[in-house]
């Protein structure tokens, strides 16, 4: 501006306007290098753009396949199932048009077989009708090819068939629980697509490269990996109109570039927050961070396989061994440490506050809860006949135990808890070898095989898991006919195999509870694997720009990444003037040309005039 002023005397005007051309060029180069700069387009292109970033992007977009947490969020999106979650983890309607009952004719007097009426008029993503047939052909594809991912879904679903365009019908081997039947896992399939997939592609080279053809309300269109993933709203979606016209789930190498694009307003929420830095977003105007329990635990796992072929230690097939560590881990320490408070002890995998009428969360009685006590463990090793050598070490067979310990390099929390446990470990006289390991290294130990035969290699693992919508669903993945697949621990009891298939069959809530209960009770005792923490989800939104974050547990759960309940996606809106912290916003931007070439048209006919004196009409 200062030159602006000098040229004024002796220059002329030529040089001042263009010297004003240049510098309204260079704001609208600069405009067009941000805006290639940046994938997903800004609301001053006419769409509404809703920017998310995680650290964790999904690891295959195909169902019989991906496992991640982003990659079930993507899903619910891009399908639909026959039931939903809901925000309060009650089942809800989505493509069922109603409940069955026996009342309304939609389950047999033997539970066996059920009637299940569909929306009628639902389209695909590419317009193809949606249908009865599309439903029975999902669960049929699963069934018949025994498709490992979702298998646990449709157990003792023997058939399935559509008996018109509307209504599907399931026959079962026996009498099926609400939550098994109402499930919201098994994503709807187009069968003109999936027929063409061999099953044995399906599960392991089918990568279902976008576009992907689903019926949710959003369509995955573009996935880069490492860098991002689009989504579009389905112009077929039945249900409530979102305001959303396009979603970019954006991957971060880093969480804390990540935290900084939010508080910079580049994006508008992120999820896999950081403790550090989840604790500085609660004091950032117009963010709300949230921190919310789901059905994730840490544990220490045992391998417990029975086989001649395991390569665990012995001593780990004994749960009187198994049951005495519980007494060694102070869990109220490791959610200290491990989480900054963030996080709460547990005993079992299925957390309480989740479910209500019944809540399905079992607490041990005060005089049978585990306790943080050294001495009773040490106690209870002795008894179980580990005596303590010369050296101190505790023997097996007449050789020191030797344990090795692993942890991820993805879960810095596990890495914590791991050090400590050793710590405690090596306490009672065990050797402990403690190692920190990629995720892909340890998820290939634990499903070791010889041949055919199950080699599982390891001894004790401290990481984390995350269960079912239904905790039945949850608890059976450690049944005897789930080793090798979800058993995790090879653990094998008769007993909780027998309540397993009782709680699938129970049609009454109260008495399903009640085996629920006693199937943790047994869990609690033998411990196959030791729940140790319930951590929170930590993630953060834009309030100033957005309204509408749906949170879940009527309010006190998460806002997005719930991996099911996708209400925040269809009840967001941009706040009517769009609050800004900063950063590169398109519409500023846009704002500064503007005023620039205003104010470059102002100088011109400031200095026109100065030269010219007053205006001179010409007639034609």
């Amino acid at each position: 501006m200062r030159s602006v002023r000098s040229s004024r005397v002796g220059h002329g005007w030529w040089p001042l306007l263009i010297l004003a051309l240049v510098l309204v060029g260079g704001v609208i180069w600069g405009l067009g290098s941000a805006l290639a700069a940046s994938p997903a387009p800004s609301s001053s292109s006419g769409k509404v753009v809703l920017k998310l970033g995680w650290t964790e992007e999904p690891d295959n977009l195909n169902v019989f396949i991906g496992y991640q947490d982003t990659s079930y969020e993507i899903w619910a999106l891009n399908y639909e199932t026959l039931f939903g979650a809901g925000d309060r983890n009650q089942p809800t309607l989505d493509l069922a048009s109603e409940f069955p009952t026996q009342q309304n004719g939609g389950i047999s007097p033997d539970g066996k077989v059920w009637t299940i009426h569909i929306r009628p008029g639902v389209k695909f993503q590419d317009g193809v009708p949606l249908t009865a047939s599309d439903v029975a052909f999902t669960y049929n594809y699963i069934i018949k090819n025994q498709l490992a991912n979702l298998l646990l879904y449709v157990k003792g679903i023997e058939s399935v068939k559509a008996l018109n365009p509307t209504t599907v019908q399931f026959t079962c081997t026996h009498a099926r629980a609400l939550g098994y039947m109402e499930t919201y896992s098994i994503y709807i399939l187009p069968e003109h697509i999936w027929k063409h997939v061999p099953p044995q592609a399906a599960t392991t080279s089918y990568g279902n490269k976008p576009p992907i053809i689903g019926s949710g309300a959003f369509e995955t269109v573009a996935f880069v990996k490492g860098s991002y993933l689009r989504m579009v709203r389905n112009p077929y979606w039945w249900g409530k109109k979102p305001a959303i016209d396009e979603i970019y789930f954006e991957a971060y190498q880093n969480a804390d570039t990540m935290v900084n694009d939010l508080t910079k307003g580049r994006i508008d929420g992120a999820w896999g927050v950081p403790v550090a830095e989840f604790k500085q977003l609660q004091s950032v105007k117009g963010i709300t961070a949230i921190a919310y329990p789901l059905y994730d635990w840490d544990y220490l796992e045992f391998n417990c396989y029975q086989g001649a072929s395991s390569l665990g230690n012995p001593v780990l097939r004994d749960w009187h061994f198994r049951n005495a560590l519980n007494y060694a881990l102070d869990k109220q320490r490791l959610v200290d440490l491990a989480y900054a408070g963030l996080s709460q002890p547990t005993t079992s995998i299925i957390p309480p506050n989740v479910w209500t009428n019944p809540d399905y969360h079992w607490t041990p009685p005060a005089d049978q809860a585990y306790t943080f006590d050294l001495a009773k463990a040490n106690q209870l090793l002795d008894q179980a006949g580990y005596r303590r050598g010369a050296d101190g070490l505790r023997l097996y067979k007449g050789k020191p135990i030797v344990l090795r310990l692993q942890a991820t390099t993805d879960q810095p929390a596990c890495q914590i808890e791991a050090k400590l446990i050793a710590g405690w470990l090596q306490r009672l006289g065990l050797r402990i070898k403690l190692t920190v390991i990629d995720s892909g290294t340890l998820t290939n130990d634990i499903y070791n095989y010889h041949g055919n035969t199950p080699a599982p290699n390891f001894d004790l693992v401290d990481w984390e898991w995350t269960g079912y919508f239904d905790p039945g669903q949850t608890l059976s993945a450690l049944t005897t006919p789930e080793i090798g697949n979800l058993d995790e621990p090879y653990w094998s009891n008769t007993q909780y195999d027998t309540l397993a298939l009782d709680q699938a069959s129970a049609v009454d809530p109260q008495k399903r509870a009640q085996t629920i209960w006693q199937m943790q009770q047994i869990m609690y005792q033998q411990s196959p694997w030791i729940p140790m923490t319930i951590p929170d989800y930590l993630e953060a939104v834009n309030t100033a720009k957005w309204t509408g974050w749906t949170r879940q547990f009527g309010g006190t759960g998460g806002a997005w990444e719930l991996e099911g309940n996708i209400a925040s996606y269809l009840n967001l809106r941009p706040r009517a003037v769009a609050a800004t912290t900063g950063g590169s916003s398109n519409t500023t931007l846009i704002a500064v040309v503007v005023v620039i070439v205003i104010a470059a048209a102002s100088i011109a006919f400031v200095f026109i005039r100065r030269r010219h004196g007053r205006r001179v009409e010409v007639e034609d």
